[in-house]
């Protein structure tokens, strides 16, 4: 088994026409998630599986599994896979490599006649990027998705019953689609950063997925004359707001290296060129790999707008989002990993990723874990986002491996 080898020509073939479906002028694509052109890429998917002699399955999430019978089906399924949905002018690398190692692992099983102990789903998770809600499909896979959630949504509620039409499901659907037959899960993914590039390493081994809290802050000054109110005695909100942003930046970088903080979205009120700010709002979003650093993060950055505010005698208030929470990834998995790693003569490392996945969800269910193969500078979610074709069959192949790992691990 450790000589099998996917078909790489059928596989990058495949990788370039999916780039086609919702292609932009800039060479990226757009595929949001139940629009007509993720629509248009879960068709593909669905006839490369019948081609493939494997079977479909569509949940009532609108996940898409490409499926692999063991012999005789046993009552857990090891599942791998990603997703077909882009951010808007997205990369053809984010998600879809994902899935398309783990269908042409299961697609190189059934050309070889290999039927496994445990059966195999090579899964198309229903917006992992949001375009709706964030992780909606595996969420829902795992019994997380709440009819609450679903009132919550980015979109109008025509548009999301439009667009649930559209690819079969409906709300009801989409909360009753827990699953309790699944053994584990394994997903791979460009690394959007680049640590391996910067050292020349193969493979990077998912040890924990950041948990990632948002705040919406707010400081409340006075408004006032621009040009009569004298310098020192304006209670000026943006003031204070941009001593917050630096003082942030560097207390992280100081303090809680790895994590990071981010302020995405900053607004002034009444907003006007001779207006002292009375009212600065700003976004906040902060990630780290542990729920204590987490904590203390939050802590410290809300002490900090404190201290920020005193100095300008402004008040504070703010509303906590809810929290996507901090996932360790499974020992057994990364060790499958590993192991088909050092068979197939890869270079690892473990990491921490600093971006949400599927994998979170999964987590809570089942033993999961990921792995990264190189981003190219480091570029995502944007048409520059590059993958060698040597990197893609790399991590073709390490799927395939892993997934006979495991097999025999837990069969």
């Amino acid at each position: 088994m450790l000589m099998l080898k996917i078909n790489e020509d059928r596989f990058l073939a495949d990788l370039r026409e999916l780039a086609l479906i919702g292609a932009t002028a800039e060479g990226g694509v757009s595929r949001p998630a139940l629009t007509i052109h993720d629509l248009e890429a879960r068709n593909w998917y669905r006839r490369r599986i019948a081609e493939a002699g494997l079977d479909y399955a569509l949940d009532g999430a609108g996940n898409q599994s490409a499926i692999l019978w063991s012999d005789p089906p046993s009552d857990k399924r090891i599942l791998a896979g990603s997703h077909l949905d882009s951010v808007p002018n997205g990369g053809s690398y984010d998600g879809a490599l994902g899935l398309l190692v783990a269908f042409e692992a299961l697609r190189t099983m059934k050309d070889h006649g290999i039927r496994p102990k445990l059966t195999l789903e090579a899964l198309n998770f229903t917006d992992e990027e949001g375009a709706i809600m964030g992780l909606m499909g595996s969420r829902a896979l795992v019994g997380q998705l709440t009819a609450a959630d679903l009132e919550r949504s980015k979109i109008a509620p025509e548009e999301l019953s439009k667009r649930l039409e559209a690819a079969g499901i409906s709300r009801q659907s989409l909360l009753g689609a827990r699953r309790d037959d699944v053994l584990a899960w394994i997903e791979l993914h460009i690394e959007q950063g680049t640590r391996l590039e910067d050292g020349n390493i193969d493979i990077g081994v998912v040890d924990a997925i950041v948990g990632i809290r948002s705040l919406k802050l707010s400081l409340h000054g006075e408004a006032a004359h621009a040009g009569t109110k004298p310098m020192r005695q304006r209670r000026d909100a943006l003031w204070g707001a941009a001593q917050f942003v630096l003082r942030a930046r560097q207390h992280v970088m100081d303090n809680y290296s790895p994590g990071v903080c981010n302020i995405g979205m900053i607004g002034a009120k009444p907003g006007a060129f001779n207006i002292v700010p009375a009212q600065v709002d700003l976004a906040l979003e902060f990630r780290h790999g542990s729920a204590e650093e987490m904590d203390a993060m939050g802590a410290d950055l809300l002490g900090l707008l404190e201290e920020c505010a005193s100095e300008y005698d402004l008040r504070v208030s703010f509303e906590e989002t809810p929290a996507v929470h901090p996932a360790r990834m499974s020992e057994t998995v990364m060790s499958a990993i590993e192991r088909a790693a050092a068979a197939l003569g890869l270079s690892h490392r473990r990491m921490l990723s600093f971006a949400g996945h599927d994998s979170q969800s999964l987590a809570q269910i089942c033993p999961a874990a990921m792995f990264f193969v190189p981003s190219a500078r480091g570029i995502s979610h944007n048409p520059a986002e590059f993958t060698s074709a040597a990197n893609c069959v790399n991590g073709a192949n390490l799927m395939l491996h892993t997934l006979l790992e495991l097999i025999d691990t837990l069969g």
